[in-house]
């Protein structure tokens, strides 16, 4: 592994206007160079991420979506756990070469071998409460100097909000010992945009208290002219303009057995990821249930300018599932998971519960490089081109990785 540190950080929700006091916030110099992610490929912050970490696709990190589907809970939330990653990654290859790690709020990480993980999971389901839900899945050196203090200090970690605990930590992190690598995730910009609405006086809050989290964040790791910083914006979100919920179509034509509002039971069901939805049928059934589903799909999509596009990657299925098609609609459309609402709901209906903005697929991204190694004028690729442009500048091995490295162009 090369000399010098590197922060990555992700900030989730980001759009145009955010870009030039967030470049201030983080310290990045006006010579950093752009590596621009074109549309394609996972538009979701966890598969992204976990693309970034990996230099592969999402059909070799198996992290497909946001969040994890559970075919024997089909109605759960859980999260990514390091388990499910089935590629090794940047954290992994700079522990191997004997550096310090940080992983703060970022996907697929809890249950990693990084020093200092913080992945702030939500999943309740296992839980009895946020503080056996942290310290479970933290790692070691993390509870015993960071959270164990706050816990006896008698800090309730559901009246903190979670960028302010992830940047407060951070700067104890990056100030305390010579961290090689580290990735600190923030989302409190991209949660109040969905709930509240693209310019809503709630993301006006949100976006100040990002800035001031950046800032603490930049200031503690102090970057010098052997460091490396590198800025990673999500998709930016758009307004919701509809709401579809395909499981309500699949139910009608007997795919899906509900208990009163909730799931109970399924043989086709789409598993909502944003902007889109993956179709999973049961390994077991035959192909007359799969064109049925198919079918029910197809005639909502007709009807209401939706794409159903058949597919047979694989990505996203389960060890009970297969995946055999997506269904996206334009930008602002949102799938979701419910059997028994309305199949579609107006973004501006006024009885609409649903998230007020939603990721553009259709939308680049651009992520923000400095320090050696890395491109020093604009570049395009992919998430998994990042990842495997951030190996090559930090000497690190990524075998599974199948982005590539970029480099800036040779002068004309």
């Amino acid at each position: 592994m090369r000399a010098g540190r590197t922060l990555l950080l992700a900030v989730d929700g980001l759009d145009g206007q955010d870009a030039a006091p967030l470049r201030e916030a983080a310290r990045v110099p006006a010579t950093a160079g752009g590596l621009t992610v074109r549309p394609g490929g996972p538009s979701e912050p966890a598969p992204a991420l976990a693309s970034v970490l990996t230099g592969t696709t999402v059909a070799r990190t198996h992290v497909a979506s946001e969040m994890p589907f559970l075919p024997g809970a089909p109605g759960a939330v859980s999260a990514w756990y390091a388990s499910a990653l089935t590629a090794p990654t940047l954290l992994d290859a700079a522990e191997g070469e004997g550096a310090v790690t940080a992983a703060l709020q970022w996907p697929a990480t809890a249950g990693a071998g990084v020093s200092l993980c913080l992945p702030l999971v939500e999943d309740v389901r296992h839980y009895r409460n946020r503080w056996e839900m942290a310290e479970s899945t933290s790692s070691p050196r993390m509870v015993a100097e960071h959270l164990a203090p706050r816990r006896e200090a008698g800090v309730q970690l559901s009246q903190v909000p979670p960028d302010a605990l992830v940047a407060e930590i951070a700067a104890e992190v990056l100030t305390r010992c010579p961290v090689g690598l580290a990735a600190v995730r923030l989302t409190g910009l991209a949660r109040a945009r969905r709930e509240d609405g693209v310019g809503s006086p709630a993301v006006r809050r949100a976006l100040a208290d990002l800035l001031d989290a950046v800032s603490q964040i930049a200031a503690a790791f102090g970057a010098g002219p052997a460091d490396r910083t590198v800025l990673v914006p999500g998709r930016p979100l758009v307004p919701t303009v509809l709401l579809v919920h395909p499981n309500t179509a699949l139910a009608a034509r007997g795919l899906i057995r509900t208990d009163g509002p909730r799931l109970a039971s399924f043989r086709a069901l789409v598993w909502p990821d944003g902007p889109r939805g993956a179709l999973h049928v049961r390994r077991e059934e035959g192909e007359a249930v799969r064109r049925l589903a198919l079918d029910v799909l197809g005639e909502l999509a007709e009807h209401h300018h939706l794409t159903l596009r058949e597919v047979d990657d694989g990505v996203g299925a389960t060890g009970q599932t297969d995946v055999i098609a997506v269904l996206e609609g334009a930008p602002g459309t949102v799938v979701g998971l419910s059997p028994t609402n309305r199949p579609l709901v107006d973004g501006d209906d006024p009885y609409y519960a649903g998230p007020r903005a939603v990721t553009d697929p259709s939308a680049v991204s651009t992520a923000l490089l400095a320090g050696p190694g890395l491109p020093t004028s604009p570049v395009e690729g992919s998430w998994a081109d990042l990842g495997a442009t951030l190996a090559a500048a930090l000497d690190l091995p990524l075998p599974a990785a199948t982005g590539r490295a970029l480099r800036s162009p040779a002068p004309a």
